[in-house]
């Protein structure tokens, strides 16, 4: 059954009561604010390479006041620097595509810029910016260069407890990895499949990992995060939270707060 993959990777991380959290990819920092809600303790990085986005962030009031960390700097397999190409969107736009950039190229979108941004590998960050972390979770929406950033965690493979990744099934992006790639390199490092929201007639997807280890340390009670992920793949919770937040934003508030208190 497919399943939200969210509400999974959430519940493993709560179970797991993670103390570190990177949103890769973070485009508004939605995400990054989901989980320093549901992990209050926890520290939340957001990374995002795109200006437009960065800039838009930086003055974002709700992440401001949530104390995230927001990282003007793509994530790879190398220190260093890389080219990020920017999509050519009206930003301004709230119903626009604004997340769609990538450190890769295709053909069918027309590119605004391609710019000069750092690059770190997401282990040689974490062991200097939060070196006392040891249970910590990935969540990686890069548009096709997934693959680049799961080559960037061996230093800290040990300390992370899972990792939520889109990935792809068709090639769109220049110079992909594909998702069986990306599982033999995940399951090479340490890691098994845990669910995904897929469908047959879709080409990309969302998919769970977890280490080996916090498979087993957390047992059985992994099975309240694998039924809650299924349970909101059946009732759609995503787009069920979108109509709830554009129609009865208020409901929306109570049940998102109930979810936070008494989720897991």
């Amino acid at each position: 059954m497919r399943q939200n993959t969210k509400l999974l990777f959430g519940s493993i991380l709560r179970l797991a009561e993670s103390d570190c959290v990177c949103d890769i990819g973070s485009r508004d920092g939605d995400q990054a604010l989901f989980f320093k809600q549901l992990l209050p303790n926890a520290s939340v990085c957001a990374f995002e390479a795109n200006p437009f986005n960065f800039k838009a962030m930086k003055v974002k009031q709700a992440l401001i006041d949530a104390k995230i960390d927001i990282q003007e700097v793509a994530v790879s397999n190398e220190n260093g620097t890389a080219t990020f190409h920017v999509i050519d969107v009206d930003y301004s736009d709230p119903n626009e595509n604004t997340g769609i950039s990538s450190l890769l190229s295709r053909d069918d979108l027309k590119v605004k810029m391609a710019v000069t941004v750092p690059a770190v590998r997401i282990d040689d960050f974490i062991l200097d910016k939060y070196p006392a972390s040891q249970r910590i979770g990935l969540w990686i929406d890069v548009e096709g260069a997934e693959f680049l950033v799961l080559n960037g965690l061996d230093r800290i493979k040990d300390r992370i407890v899972a990792i939520h990744v889109e990935s792809w099934l068709t090639s769109k992006w220049k110079g992909q990895k594909l998702y069986p790639e990306v599982e033999t390199l995940l399951r090479g490092q340490g890691f098994v499949p845990y669910g995904n929201n897929l469908t047959s007639e879709m080409i990309f997807g969302d998919f769970v990992f977890i280490q080996k280890e916090w498979q087993t340390k957390l047992g059985a009670s992994l099975l309240k995060a694998r039924w809650k992920g299924m349970l909101g793949g059946w009732l759609k919770a995503d787009a069920l939270a979108y109509h709830l937040k554009k129609r009865l934003p208020g409901l929306y508030r109570v049940l998102k707060h109930l979810y936070m208190k008494f989720g897991t």
